[in-house]
């Protein structure tokens, strides 16, 4: 009889054990996260006929530091990305100063507002859009307890004064493992970003009307940072420049954009969060 209980037991106790997990991000005010941000676009613009490409290459160091309790539910945080090097068409190009959003960051840990802090930048990166990417560099976590193989949806909205778009993502828990010395999870997402927006230019205003499509594989540490993020999306856009006020009997432009864009996130250091 107890060599027949203990067979049970052993048969039992795979059954037993979980691989439930609560992902979650950590928002304590003075948590700030490192990653290097690489972004690879290859860019097909076509004016009145007249098409032109480019090949941009440019490395950040992406830093994010929570700041406190937003009054709008989630925490305020601020995003800065520092640049390292851009080149386009294998050019190297003056990049510019660090530039600085102000972010809200949802109960979830999820980006729901964007403002940018600075106006400054290279207009090399114009239709990459930085400020759209940010809520796509790291996934959307499920805001319950899930085992690989669960899968969950979200859907943000984004509007400012230039306009909106938003991301409507699908995602799935694929494995649990360990990264970098990290336990963590692999959540794999696909994603569309509708985007209607206004782009202010020296001498013209440009309509954007399109969409992003994209997926992204994303390793997410079970204490609550992202530790390693790849990503790929193609965004096809109408573009109708229009002149200036002042300019009066010039008609509108149309043209179109087409940006193929490869992103990684690589965590560098973690401050305010288990080692």
């Amino acid at each position: 009889m107890r060599r027949v209980a203990l067979l049970l037991l052993v048969l039992l106790l795979p059954a037993c054990r979980s691989d439930r997990v609560a992902l979650t991000y950590r928002l304590a005010p003075g948590i700030r996260l490192e990653h290097r941000l690489t972004l690879d676009a290859s860019v097909v613009r076509t004016l009145a006929g007249e098409t032109r490409r480019e090949e941009i290459v440019a490395t950040f160091t992406a830093a994010q530091e929570v700041v406190g309790p937003s009054d709008q539910g989630g925490v305020e945080a601020a995003i800065s990305l520092v640049p390292e090097g851009l080149e386009v068409n294998g050019r190297p190009v003056d990049i510019g100063p660090a530039q600085e959003f102000a972010v809200r960051l949802g109960p979830d840990g999820r980006v729901v507002a964007v403002e940018a802090a600075t106006d400054e930048g290279t207009d090399a990166l114009d239709p990459v859009g930085l400020e759209r990417i940010l809520p796509r560099l790291r996934p959307v976590l499920p805001g319950r307890p899930v085992t690989p193989g669960d899968a969950w949806r979200s859907q943000t909205e984004f509007t400012d004064e230039q306009g909106r778009f938003s991301l409507r993502t699908r995602s799935r828990l694929t494995q649990l493992g360990v990264t970098d010395g990290r336990e963590a999870a692999l959540v794999r997402t696909t994603y569309e970003s509708p985007v209607q927006r206004q782009e202010v230019f020296a001498n013209a205003v440009a309509q954007v009307t399109g969409s992003d499509v994209g997926a992204q594989e994303a390793w997410f540490a079970l204490d609550g940072y992202l530790v390693r993020a790849v990503g790929d999306s193609v965004g096809t856009y109408r573009v109708t420049f229009t002149p200036p006020e002042e300019e009066e009997g010039l008609a509108p432009v149309r043209g179109a954009l087409r940006v193929r864009l490869h992103l990684e996130m690589q965590l560098l250091s973690a401050t305010g969060v288990p080692a």
